[in-house]
Order: structure tokens, then C-alpha cells, then sequence
């Protein structure tokens, strides 16, 4: 369960001093597990994040929670009720303010209309309005809106191909010129540090962050400034994308759990879930992000696609950021 968004959020609880950290994880040896073991009061918990006991412990005796379901061994349905039930045990064990990772609800903001019903967004989007919906009697609650992360250009979805003569190229179903509100994982557990320290003004808020609005066009043009490497942005229909990045054919996407896996009628396919994905994001349909909050809020985080590239020696190489790739990864090779 712990991801780079997780691992730079207890990083600055970790370290900043006031804070005891207690992570959960299935794997008390994964690479991801011990290297936040290695940071300062933290403490990890072995459980999952569908084990309503596991939960129990996890919130007993904690003053505050940080929450983040992985939606995508989950699956939609699933995702709704331990996204519910999160909420209720942590009001039960006493917590004091719950943090809820959220994703903008994408099929509401579209007008309910199907074609942008994206399941990994919408069910963290419902769960999102149901928490704040109870208000701030009892324990105090904030949302955490991200966007797609910046750091997708080093492993996801968004990492260029490079071509045999050594260009690189962006080849995706978004327009080059609809700018996306792209977010710096590095920056992320500054934010949260905030929330925590300060209940009066972040309860009952949906922090939504952002790092820079861009374009694929001025992606691969910062891209070409930044390495003196040639680079384009392509845009193909989704169904000639999906035949270059599903999984394997016909998945769905909990792809991570195997082909075999039980699902119903509530998991959506990889290609309908990331089709809806495309075409919210390449529609430009999210609302604006308040960047002046966040500019109070963290003066010093990265302000552009070109800091973030400069930063973290951005090569247009994939390599390994989300868990879930490195999951399905590591079972390919055992399999």
C-alpha cells in the first residue's frame, strides 16, 4: 500500500519532529516498507487495507489518520465501502482528524455524462463528498486532491517512447495544447505536513494541488530545453494507445490481480477505465486550481514542469514510481 505519494508524506510527519508515524503494509520486507522503517519515529504496521481489523488497530490510539485506498486491487465497489468504513472506524476508535486522499469526481464535474465515468476517480470523488458532507463535529476531516502526478513522466502513463534515431516522443490520446494540472510527488508531504499542524483552517477544506498546467506540446518543447534531446507530442486515438499500453488483452483494471481474478459487472476494463481518463483530462474539463493558498502554504514548493525536470534529472527513461507497476512487474517475473 505504500506508494512515492505516501513515502513523501510520512517522510515530512517523520521528520519534522512532531509527529509518530504508524504505516500499513501487507509486507513488512518490501523494498517500499523498509525504506520508510528507515526514517525517524516511524513504525510499521503489518495489515490491509480490506481487513476491518487491521483498521481498528491501525486508528486506535492515533491522534490522526491519513488515508489512501488503493482503488485498483480494490475495484470501484470495494473501494466505496472500505472507503466508507475507514471513515466510521476511525470516528469509532477516536481519531482526531482524518485525511482522506481524493481524486476529483470526475463523472459529477462532467454533468454525470458516461462517457467520463472513470471508476479509480469517481469512487474516491464519492467517497470525498460523503466525509465532508458530515461536517466537523467529532473529529475534524480534509480532502487531498491530486491530479495526475507529474512523476507519471518517470513511470505511468505518461513517459515518452524513445524513437531509433534517439528523439522521443509523447504518443497519447490528449490534445497537445489542452493543459493538464500536473502534480510534483516531492512536494505532496509538505502539504500534508500543513493540514496536521494547522486543524482550524484546513478542517472541512479539499485542498486540491497542483505543481503546473501544461500541455504535451510544452512538455516535450521543456523536455527538448532541458536535455538538448529532439521531442514531439503525437496524438493518436485511444484505442491505438491501449493497443501499446494495456496490460495484456482484455484487462481489466485491477490488472495487478491477474487475469484470472474474481470480478463482477462493478470492475471496469482497463480500457474503459482509461479511456474515461483520456478523455476527462484531455477535455480540460477540471476546475481550476488555487494556487495562491498553495503558494502560502508551501512557498518554496516546484512552480514549473522545468524546476521539477531540472530537479529530478528528468531523462525521459521510465523507471519505478507507482507500486501497482511494480507489482504486476515483480509477478511477471515469478510467473
Amino acid at each position: 500500500m505504500v506508494d512515492m505519494k505516501e513515502i513523501s508524506i510520512i517522510g515530512a510527519l517523520s521528520q519534522s519532529g512532531r509527529y509518530r508515524v504508524r504505516a500499513l503494509t501487507r509486507n513488512l520486507e518490501s523494498p517500499r516498507a523498509k525504506l520508510i522503517s528507515d526514517l525517524p519515529n516511524v513504525t510499521l504496521v503489518r495489515g490491509s487495507q480490506d481487513n476491518q481489523e487491521d483498521l481498528h488497530n491501525l486508528f486506535r490510539g492515533a491522534h490522526g489518520a491519513w488515508v489512501n485506498l488503493d482503488g485498483f486491487t480494490l475495484g470501484e465497489k470495494d473501494e466505496l465501502f472500505y472507503g466508507f468504513r475507514a471513515y466510521e472506524i476511525a470516528r469509532s476508535e477516536r481519531v482526531q482528524h482524518y485525511v482522506w486522499a481524493n481524486i476529483e469526481y470526475a463523472l459529477e464535474n462532467a454533468g454525470f455524462d458516461e462517457r467520463f465515468h472513470c471508476g479509480h476517480m469517481d469512487s474516491k470523488g464519492r467517497v470525498g463528498k460523503f466525509i465532508l458532507s458530515l461536517g466537523q463535529d467529532g473529529m475534524k476531516s480534509t480532502l487531498f486532491s491530486t491530479g495526475p502526478y507529474m512523476d507519471m513522466l518517470i513511470g505511468g502513463l505518461l513517459v515518452p517512447r524513445e524513437q531509433p534515431d534517439g528523439t522521443f516522443a509523447w504518443v497519447n490520446p490528449a490534445p497537445s495544447d489542452v493543459k493538464l494540472p500536473l502534480i510534483a510527488l516531492l512536494d505532496v508531504g509538505i502539504y500534508n505536513l500543513w493540514i496536521f499542524d494547522n486543524p482550524g483552517k484546513s478542517a472541512g477544506m479539499d485542498l486540491s494541488v497542483v505543481t503546473d498546467n501544461v500541455s504535451f506540446a510544452e512538455i516535450a518543447e521543456t523536455f527538448t530545453e532541458i536535455t538538448g534531446k529532439k521531442a514531439a507530442h503525437v496524438t493518436v486515438p485511444f484505442e491505438k494507445f491501449a493497443s501499446m499500453e494495456e496490460p495484456y488483452p482484455n484487462a481489466f483494471v485491477n490488472w495487478v490481480l491477474g487475469p484470472d481474478a474474481a470480478r463482477d459487472n462493478s470492475v471496469m476494463t482497463w480500457r474503459d477505465n482509461f479511456g474515461s481518463w483520456w478523455e476527462y483530462w484531455g477535455g480540460g474539463i477540471t476546475k481550476p486550481r488555487d494556487v495562491a493558498i498553495l503558494d502560502r502554504i508551501h512557498p518554496t514548493r516546484i512552480r514549473s514542469l522545468k524546476d521539477w525536470m531540472e530537479k529530478v534529472g528528468y531523462s525521459g527513461h521510465r523507471r519505478s514510481v507507482l507500486k501497482m507497476v511494480d507489482d504486476w512487474a515483480e509477478k511477471t517475473r515469478t510467473n
